[in-house]
């Protein structure tokens, strides 16, 4: 399939409802596209026994971006660009760039994503309790993406410039939560 082919209209809905917060929208994408991204992780880094920690960064990154991804029409190369972002991290981590560009061998394509070790949800759940209250209240507010920061000023008794500080570090808080791998 071309990485610039028009997405179904089914996956259209799933990337603008998991960019609303939808947790099960964000998990029917991760299905969704899970093996495609195994292989391309096997691709880039010859790497099998990293494989699932690195799709699980991956998903972990896409789930936390997706409410800024505007051109859902790119969904596809954007979530590459991230998986290459990732696999190029990872190498440069281990041993440098000169396994970055593996050549393609057909044994990619049997490679199987692994299943994942616990829920997504729960998962952030936990993330999400590990947050202070006042970060939870915003963080929870502006989960459906209709309220603007004036009404979650309004209904959590803030001001404007309090919300986005309180929002921006309760993203921060849950993606370092999610990104130490904290779910045990």
């Amino acid at each position: 399939m071309d990485a610039h082919a028009p997405l179904p209209g089914e996956t259209v809905v799933l990337i603008e409802r998991a960019g609303g917060g939808d947790r099960r929208a964000a998990e029917q994408l991760i299905v969704l596209y899970q093996q495609r991204i195994a292989r391309f992780v096997i691709a880039q880094t010859s790497d099998a026994a990293h494989c699932e920690d690195l799709c699980q960064t991956i998903f972990v990154k896409m789930v936390l971006a997706l409410p800024r991804l505007r051109a859902h029409d790119r969904f596809k190369p954007w979530l590459f660009q991230i998986a290459r972002n990732v696999c190029r991290d990872h190498l440069r981590a281990r041993s440098g760039w000169r396994r970055l560009f593996v050549s393609y061998q057909p044994a990619h394509e049997a490679v199987s994503a692994p299943e994942p070790k616990a829920d997504t949800g729960e998962v952030l759940e936990r993330g999400m309790a590990a947050l202070p209250d006042a970060q939870q209240t915003i963080l929870k507010l502006s989960l459906d993406g209709a309220k603007s920061y004036e009404d979650m000023a309004r209904l959590s008794g803030s001001s404007v410039s309090a919300v986005k500080s309180r929002l921006f570090r309760a993203r921060e808080n849950l993606r370092a939560f999610l990104l130490a791998g904290d779910t045990e």
